[in-house]
């Protein structure tokens, strides 16, 4: 064999050992790929965290049940009649129109203004650890926000309107301001997905149960609620950064979106977990409307970076990911809900959207153009105005009777007084009875002395007695009005 034969062979041998070796990698990288599949799809089927959608590549799309992907698609929808399970989404931009701040508004939102309570970062205030160690600054927070202060929006009655047509299947909220109860929201169509200041319990060895009555006038006080039973901090039913949802959340999840038949998201931001995902635990056929001031929910579910949950997906699925502070990203963490088989949130801007629509403005004013769409505008006019009125009678009529309360508060006081000088009367006129006891005890004394004197005068011999003058009867009557002024003096100093 020549030397150039033996040359090409053993190129040939190494090119098929290369090509082997790549195809040994290749095959390799194919096996890891499908086993990671497999996980991800065990993982999301035990923890119940999506709704998978085995279907063969090349199925056509869901059905499109609107006439058209809009706004007026969606209110010929509901007026045909085609949906009887509607579920309703809403967030704290619902309830900025009554006065409420949102979270993250720039300037405005609760989050940028904060600096006077020298957290050590916004969401602090809200979060179970630095409440145990430094509750004065929630409370601080919740004598401005406390419910009672404010009356519910439009948004809020256009909720109570669905539900008096009988086509509110369950309203999950976000908001923790009660102000859906206020709007005659029954509580069993509510999820309250972040607690309520509705009611409260102990955080102490007791954990007894109080009232948001009871709660509130000791935050109007400027005290931390206090258990009288064990001195435990009193946190009212707000769930906090650290804190376990609601036990009525995840049943009412499983429960309400496999029958929801339109969801309709409003006034958030749809970033906090688990709550943003919601958007898509309904069919695929459910018709999905945002009224926000901007389109969100778009993309993947996120996950707060550097929390336990992230933490904790990120070592089992993509460990690469490096740690960073925390904070609500965009990116690297929708790789991670993506293979957890999250569905992939609103679709608005895209060539296959068939079911999402966005009507972008002030939630109020998104509530009344759909009211007006479906022939409800005069109606919800009338349920506001009249709930508002009720409410503000309410209000002047509480005011009434607090101002009745400080009078008669002021009355028992003057009466107690009244009582105090009159106790201070009658012993001043016994003092007095004394001392004129005491004085018309003397002066008869006195009298006494003197007519001993006189007898006395007229048995002693003449001779003896030296004589007498008038000096001496003026003296002696002198020395007598003397000893009567001394003893009213003294009785006087009783008094």
């Amino acid at each position: 064999m020549s030397e150039a034969e033996g040359d090409s062979k053993a190129s040939e041998s190494e090119s098929a050992a290369a090509t082997g070796e790549s195809s040994a990698q290749e095959q390799g990288a194919g096996e890891e790929a499908e086993q990671m599949e497999h996980l991800r799809r065990l993982f999301a089927r035990t923890l119940g965290l999506s709704q998978e959608r085995e279907t063969e590549e090349g199925t056509a799309r869901p059905q499109q049940v609107l006439d058209e992907v809009t706004v007026e698609g969606i209110a010929k929808y509901i007026r045909d009649g085609k949906c009887k399970n509607i579920i309703v989404l809403t967030g704290a931009g619902i309830s900025t129109s009554a006065g409420i701040p949102d979270f993250r508004s720039p300037g405005t939102g609760l989050y940028d203004n904060l600096q006077k309570y020298n957290l050590p970062n916004p969401q602090a205030i809200f979060e179970i650890g630095f409440f145990k160690e430094n509750p004065e600054p929630f409370f601080a927070l919740a004598k401005e926000l406390y419910p009672g202060k404010f009356k519910p929006t439009w948004c809020h009655y256009f909720i109570k309107l669905l539900s008096d047509k009988g086509l509110l299947l369950r309203n999950f909220t976000q908001n923790i301001d009660t102000l859906e109860r206020v709007a005659g929201v029954s509580a069993g169509a509510m999820v309250e997905a972040h607690g309520t200041f509705y009611t409260a319990h102990c955080l102490g060895e007791c954990r007894k149960e109080y009232t948001q009555e009871w709660v509130k006038e000791k935050v109007f006080n400027d005290e931390v609620p206090r258990c009288p039973d064990c001195d435990g901090v009193v946190k009212p039913d707000i769930v906090f950064f650290g804190e376990a949802m609601p036990a009525k959340f995840f049943p009412s999840v499983l429960a309400d979106f496999p029958r929801c038949d339109l969801l309709i998201v409003m006034g958030t931001s749809l970033q906090v977990q688990p709550f943003a995902s919601l958007v898509d635990r309904v069919p695929e056929t459910c018709p999905r409307l945002l009224i926000n001031r901007e389109k969100c929910g778009q993309g993947y579910g996120k996950l707060r970076y550097g929390s336990f949950a992230h933490r904790l997906l990120a070592a089992m699925i993509k460990p690469e990911l490096p740690d960073v502070e925390l904070g609500i990203s965009p990116s690297p963490v929708d790789p991670i809900m993506r293979m957890l088989g999250f569905g992939g949130g609103m679709e608005f801007d895209s060539e296959n959207n068939y079911r999402d629509v966005a009507w972008l403005g002030d939630c109020d004013d998104g509530c009344k153009a759909l009211a007006e769409l479906l022939g409800w505008k005069e109606e919800l006019e009338e349920l506001v105005h009249r709930e508002h009125a009720r409410i503000e009678a309410q209000i002047e009529e509480d005011k009434k009777t607090a101002a009745k309360r400080v009078p008669a508060e002021g009355q028992a006081a003057a009466a107690a007084g009244g009582c105090a000088e009159g106790a201070s009367a009658a012993s001043t006129d016994s003092s007095r009875q004394e001392s004129s006891a005491v004085t018309a005890d003397s002066c008869q004394k006195v009298a006494a002395t003197a007519e001993t004197t006189k007898e006395q005068k007229q048995d002693i011999p003449q001779a003896d007695v030296a004589p007498t003058s008038d000096t001496d009867g003026a003296e002696t009557k002198s020395s007598g009005e003397k000893g009567d002024q001394e003893t009213s003096e003294k009785g006087s100093s009783n008094l």
